[in-house]
C-alpha cells in the first residue's frame, strides 16, 4: 500500500514535469519510466507485504493491550468482590472435581527417564526434592497440570508411576510420549510408549478395580495428541487421507469414552505449527525455515478434527460439554510476531545441542541451558516442547477464550 502511493506520487510529479519540459525531454523521461518499471513493480510488492506484516502485528499488539486492559480491570473489581479472577465455568458449565489425561509428550508426566535434569529445573520445589525428574519435557507446568491448577484440583499423577498413583478419585494422566492416535506410531522401530488405544485398556482394565470415587461422569477428559502420528507416520500419505484416518481414532476415543467410561465433559487441544519447532527447523538446513507441508497437514487434521468434535457433541446427551484449544492459531500468532506476544526467542531451544546421529535437539544435564530469566523469553524448551511460560500464556489466551471454545454451543 505504501508502495502503491510512492509509486503515484512518482507519476504525479512525471507528468507535471512532462507539461513543463519539451517533447524531446518528455520522451526521454518516458523511456527513463518504461526502463524502470519492473524495478518500481517488484519495490511496490515488497513494500506492500512488509507494510501489511507490519500492520497485522501491530493490530495484534493493540488487541492484546486491549484484553489486558480489560483484563486487569476485571481483575480489579472481581478481587474487590473476593471472587476469583477467571473462571472455566463458562466453559465446562460448572465445577469440576477431577481429571484424568490422555495423549502424548504434550501433556506426559511419567516419562521420568528420558526426562532428566535439566527438564523439571523451574518445578516447584524442585531443589528440595532430590531434583527428581517430574516426568514432564518441560522445565515447569504443561498444560493439563496448569488447567488442574486452575480448577483447583490435585494435578494427576502418571499411571506409568505405579508406586504412587491411586486409582481413587484424584485423577491419572495416562499420556505417553512418541506414541499417538495409531498403534504403529513411534520416533523410531522398537521404542516403548503407549498409544491411545493402550491408555483406553489402561483405564478400563487397570491394575485396581475401578468404583465410584472415580467420578467418571463429573471428571474433565483431557485430550492431546495427534502431533506424532503427523511427524511419525504420515511418511508422503496423502494428508487429505491421513487427517480422516486420524480423525476416524479419535471419534474412536470419544465414543470410548463416553460410552463405557461416561465422560462428560472434555477439554481438546488441536495440533500446533508442527513444521517450526526447533528440531524441524534444524532439518531445513542452513535457512532454518518452517517445514511448511507438516505445517499444511496439520491444518488439514485441525480442520477434520473440528469435524468430528462437532458430530459428537451432536450425537452425544445435553450434559456433555467439549471445549477445544486452538493450538496452531496460538503459536503461529506468537511464531509470526514474538516480540508482540512476549517472547524473545521463538525459533530455537532453550536447552538442547544438535546431535547430527539423532537428528534433534539432545536436552541433558551436560546440555546448553538458558538462564532462568531467559526462559520466560523462550518459546521452546528443547527441540520440540513449549516452555512453562508459553504453557502459562496458552492457559491465559484459553481462559479469555480467544482460542478456546465450546464445541456447537455459544458461550
Amino acid at each position: 500500500m505504501a508502495g502503491n502511493k510512492n509509486k503515484s506520487s512518482r507519476k504525479s510529479d512525471a507528468v507535471g514535469s512532462s507539461k513543463k519540459n519539451d517533447d524531446a525531454t518528455s520522451k526521454e523521461y518516458s523511456n527513463n519510466a518504461g526502463s524502470s518499471k519492473k524495478n518500481d513493480d517488484a519495490t511496490s510488492k515488497e513494500y506492500s507485504k512488509n507494510a501489511e506484516k507490519v500492520s497485522w502485528c501491530l493490530s495484534v499488539l493493540i488487541i492484546l493491550v486491549l484484553i489486558s486492559a480489560a483484563f486487569f480491570a476485571g481483575v480489579s473489581f472481581r478481587n474487590s468482590l473476593g471472587g476469583p479472577a477467571k473462571s472455566m465455568d463458562p466453559l465446562f458449565g460448572s465445577s469440576v472435581p477431577v481429571m484424568y489425561v490422555f495423549g502424548d509428550s504434550t501433556v506426559a508426566a511419567g516419562d521420568f527417564f528420558m526426562t532428566p535434569f535439566p527438564y523439571g529445573i523451574d518445578w516447584p520445589n524442585y531443589w528440595f526434592t532430590k531434583n527428581e525428574p517430574t516426568g514432564r519435557f518441560c522445565n515447569g507446568y504443561t498444560v493439563a497440570d496448569l488447567l488442574a491448577n486452575h480448577l483447583n484440583i490435585p494435578i494427576p499423577k502418571s499411571y506409568q508411576d505405579k508406586k504412587r498413583v491411586k486409582l481413587d478419585g484424584t485423577g491419572i494422566n495416562f499420556a505417553s510420549a512418541g506414541c499417538g492416535l495409531l498403534q504403529a506410531t513411534r520416533p523410531f522401530v522398537g521404542f516403548e510408549c503407549s498409544p491411545i488405544l493402550d491408555q483406553i485398556h489402561q483405564m478400563l482394565y487397570g491394575p485396581k478395580k475401578w468404583d465410584a470415587k472415580g467420578r467418571f461422569d463429573e471428571a474433565v477428559y483431557v485430550i492431546s495428541v495427534g502431533g506424532n502420528d503427523l511427524m511419525f507416520s504420515l511418511n508422503g500419505k496423502d494428508p487429505i487421507v491421513f487427517a480422516r484416518q486420524l480423525g476416524s481414532e479419535m471419534g474412536n476415543l470419544l465414543k470410548t469414552l463416553y460410552e463405557k467410561v461416561g465422560g462428560r465433559k472434555y477439554f481438546v487441544n488441536n495440533v500446533g505449527p508442527l513444521g517450526c519447532i526447533p528440531n524441524n527447523r534444524e532439518r531445513s538446513g542452513l535457512e532454518k525455515k518452517c517445514n511448511q507441508e507438516l505445517n499444511v497437514a496439520a491444518e488439514e487434521y485441525n480442520r477434520v478434527l473440528d469435524e468430528v468434535l462437532l458430530n459428537f457433541s451432536r450425537i452425544s446427551d445435553n450434559s456433555t460439554v467439549v471445549v477445544v484449544a486452538d493450538s496452531f492459531k496460538l503459536f503461529s500468532l506468537f511464531l509470526e510476531c514474538p516480540a508482540v506476544s512476549g517472547f524473545s526467542n521463538a525459533t530455537g531451544p532453550c536447552c538442547g545441542e544438535w546431535v547430527d546421529s539423532k537428528g534433534m535437539f539432545v536436552c541433558n544435564g551436560t546440555s546448553p541451558l538458558c538462564s532462568k530469566s531467559e526462559r520466560e523469553g523462550y518459546i521452546f524448551f528443547d527441540g520440540a516442547h513449549t516452555t512453562a511460560s508459553a504453557n502459562h500464556k496458552f492457559l491465559d489466551f484459553c481462559l479469555d477464550r480467544k482460542i478456546c471454545s465450546v464445541v456447537g454451543k455459544l458461550l
